[in-house]
């Protein structure tokens, strides 16, 4: 049989957990997720920098031209 007191105990126990992962959830967002790096990038730009990437130039690599 439960008491009174002891539901009322598991009910702050389980708000302060609740409350807890809250704020830990906040400070993981707050620090890694809140402020973008670059917000001027967009996906013209990043797929530009992909693929002009040095390992598919045109003109091939110095080893082909030996060839």
């Amino acid at each position: 049989m439960t008491t009174k007191n002891s539901r009322s105990s598991l009910g702050r126990e389980v708000a302060l957990v609740l409350a807890i992962k809250f704020l830990a959830l906040f400070a993981i967002w707050s620090v890694w997720f809140a402020h973008p790096q670059a917000a001027r990038l967009n996906g013209e730009l990043v797929g530009a920098a992909i693929y002009s990437s040095p390992a598919v130039a045109k003109e091939g690599t110095p080893a082909d031209a030996k060839h």
